[in-house]
């Protein structure tokens, strides 16, 4: 049956396998197949992935289908106190043919995936999720889809960030290094945290 779990060392090569299929950070982080190719994708999201994956911030979790493939892996970042993480990456295999809604843009897998996470920091106490978007391909962000917990989150865009830019320093756990896109960093609050659901109706 399908499995979630972390990631290790020992699957580095299937996360640049998927990295492989893709040719450009729309392609890859929105699932736009319909997005240009851009010149070294490939070697630039595995330096990030190689840079990331030994770091105690950073949380690899992997999507393993009936035959135990890596078809999905997503990267969590924590921040420096305990109520803030970052959605950092998401990516699915385009050849792995996973089931997904009626027009949905990301599977059901990858869907399954991001809650996974956003559940298990949940636990933890922490309500501030945060991610990224890119200009024009907002609506292919997972958090649009109806089945994605951070759809029910109280969403703000922070930050608008040209082409080329860096953050500044308050947002580097969100994005740290320029891209040839312009993005925007939101913040997606939790209109109940685990501190109010546990004490109950007021």
């Amino acid at each position: 049956m399908p499995t979630i779990r972390y990631l290790t060392p020992a699957d580095y090569d299937d996360i640049c396998a998927i990295i492989d299929k893709h040719s450009s950070g729309p392609g890859a982080w929105c699932n736009d197949s319909s997005a240009p190719a851009a010149p070294n994708f490939r070697k630039l999201a595995k330096d990030h992935v190689e840079l990331c994956f030994p770091q105690p911030m950073s949380n690899f979790w992997g999507y393993f289908d009936d035959s135990g493939k890596l078809v999905a892996w997503t990267m969590f970042v924590r921040w420096a106190d305990h109520d803030n993480v970052t959605v950092r990456l998401l990516i699915e295999d385009p050849e792995a043919d996973l089931p997904r809604a009626n027009g949905a843009v990301w599977s059901d897998a990858a869907v399954d995936l991001v809650n996974w996470g956003i559940g298990s920091f949940w636990c933890e106490g922490v309500s501030c999720f945060w991610s990224r978007t890119y200009a024009g391909r907002e609506a292919r962000h997972v958090s649009v889809h109806p089945n994605c917990l951070l759809a029910e989150y109280e969403r703000r865009d922070v930050l608008k960030l040209p082409v080329n830019t860096v953050s500044p320093d308050e947002y580097r756990r969100v994005t740290w290094s320029p891209v040839d896109y312009e993005t925007t960093i939101c913040r997606f609050n939790d209109p109940r945290p685990l501190k109010d659901y546990l004490e109950g109706p007021k």
